[in-house]
């Protein structure tokens, strides 16, 4: 029920609409029951399309060959410096304590990694690298780097490397592991 305060050449009116069906309209003004007909009967919004979001664990199980053996690698390689994998409806996300490293998700046929670097450091590189510092989501990992290939596999575990020096990170032992299994 809506409620309404008018004030009409000095009086003042409290109007209650208590139901709408078709163009009638249940009204109470000031405590007095009306039925209102209107002579446009109000349109009801038309339903939002529902999106229905895939969790990242079915995308990658259902991913091609490439795209599972770039984020068993990309992972192990993440592991081996120490940072922690929680993996989200939307993507995987690589931290330590409480600073975000790299987040991981899934884009069409390929990984996109959004890193904890500042990209004007990258301005002149040759890599094929994003800024998302614009989007509140990536203003902590705001360098963007989509994986294809095997090149950019290679690439990406410089960019790890890059992003863990940054903070005195170490890689220990790298272990081959099918991480896509354990989704």
């Amino acid at each position: 029920m809506k409620e309404y305060k008018f004030k009409i050449n000095g009086n003042d009116y409290t109007v209650a609409i208590n139901s709408v069906e078709g163009n009638i309209a249940n009204v109470s003004v000031n405590g007095a029951a009306y039925s209102v007909e209107m002579e446009n009967a109000p349109v009801a919004a038309p339903a939002k399309e529902k999106v229905e979001r895939i969790p990242f664990s079915v995308r990658m199980k259902h991913a091609d060959k490439a795209l599972k053996f770039a984020y068993n690698e990309i992972k192990s390689e993440m592991l081996a410096y120490g940072l922690k994998s929680r993996i989200s409806i939307a993507g995987d996300t690589f931290r330590l304590h409480t600073k975000t490293y790299i987040m991981l998700v899934v884009a069409g046929k390929s990984l996109k990694l959004y890193f904890a670097l500042d990209p004007k450091d990258y301005k002149d590189s040759k890599m094929p690298l994003g800024d998302a510092s614009k989007k509140v989501l990536h203003k902590d990992t705001p360098l963007v780097f989509k994986v294809k290939s095997d090149l950019s596999v290679r690439r990406c575990k410089q960019l790890i490397a890059d992003c863990c020096a940054k903070d005195g990170l170490e890689k220990g032992e790298f272990v081959k592991h099918d991480h896509v299994k354990d989704l």
